[in-house]
Formats: C-alpha cells, structure tokens, sequence
C-alpha cells in the first residue's frame, strides 16, 4: 500500500510502501491487550467485587453495609487501573500502538499515513466504534422484539448476538487483502494498521 509519508523529515511529502499488519498480528495485539486488561482489572476484583459478592444477599441487604473494605488496597487498584488507562491512550495518540500493538511491531496510521493522533484512534476508531455498535444493537433489539413482542430479555439477547455478530464481521474483515485488512473501526476512522519497518 502507497501512502503519503507524513514524517517533516521528508521534503515534498514523499510517497512510501508500507505492508499491510496482517490478520494474525492484529488478532494477537488484541489479545495481548485483554490479557493485559485482565491482569489490570484482577487487583479491583479482588478488593471491591468479591467482598461485594461474598457479603451479598437479598434477604437481607443491610449485610452489604456490614463489609470491612481495605481502603489502601482499593484505591491502589483504581489507581493501577487510571494509570494503564492513561497510558494505553497516551501510546495509542503519540504513535497508533496500543501495548499489544507495540510488542507486535505494528500501528495504525490514517489512510494517507498521517498518525491520526487522539480523536482517530481514541476517540473514533475505539470509543465511538463500540457505542454506535452497544446503542445500534439495543435499538435494533428493542425494534425486533416489539415486533416479535417479546420482553426486555429478549430484546437484550438479541442485541448481545447483534453486537457479537458485528465482531464476527470485523474479523472476517482482517483477512480481506484487498481492502487493505480494513474493518468497520479502521473505516469509521479512516485508518489502516501497518507493520513498522525493521530498523
């Protein structure tokens, strides 16, 4: 793929061929990322939902105010989790890499190779991406239900298959060579994950 080398290094905005990232590097990223997601989230767990979950009991609620939190512990965990929050955005404004990203040796660019910065791979190509995808699944859920007329289960289940059903799509979409290995994210965004060259 030829794409307009954004770097002020390079005089008259030369073109450059970059590989595409291919489909295995990106599904590896994103699981490096949810590992990584999980092992950040194990500390909060720990120290606010389970106390949550072995005091629960809806006979008698009034137990729930009876648990002995470990203040240091759970601020710790949020603050563990801010920070990889904060720092999972920096990486991903400053260079198109997430951590998965990074250790894979790939990144996402715009189409005309310019690094999209926080609002394309932040704010479009991640947050955006999933609430059109949550809200545009709840209401194709409720629409179907009402004329299935089913109940709020329904409509929920329904949205979830659509939802995952959406993600089925944008992986079938990593293996299309010649869209460029772009799914929904990436054109919403108007990106394209390539491989960095080797230095």
């Amino acid at each position: 793929m030829d794409i307009l080398d954004s770097n002020p290094a390079s005089a008259g905005g030369e073109i450059v061929d970059v590989d595409i990232a291919s489909a295995g590097s990106r599904i590896a990223a994103y699981l490096l990322n949810t590992v990584f997601t999980v092992l950040v989230f194990i500390p909060l767990l720990y120290s606010i939902v389970l106390p949550l979950v072995e005091h629960w009991d809806e006979q008698h609620p009034e137990i729930l105010s009876q648990i002995t939190w470990n203040g240091p512990l759970v601020a710790g965990s949020l603050l563990l989790l801010l920070v990889y929050l904060v720092v999972q955005m920096w990486l991903m404004s400053k260079d198109g890499q997430s951590f998965g990203k990074r250790i894979l040796k790939i990144r996402v660019l715009k189409s005309n190779g310019e690094n999209p910065g926080f609002w394309g791979t932040v704010m479009l190509r991640e947050v955006l991406f999933n609430v059109i995808v949550s809200i545009a699944s709840m209401i194709i859920g409720y629409l179907i239900t009402l004329v299935l007329k089913g109940g709020t289960e329904t409509a929920e289940l329904i949205g979830n298959a659509l939802s995952q059903l959406l993600w089925i799509v944008c992986l079938v979409m990593l293996f299309n060579k010649t869209k460029n290995r772009r799914t929904l994210q990436d054109i919403l965004a108007d990106t394209v994950v390539v491989k960095l060259p080797k230095r």
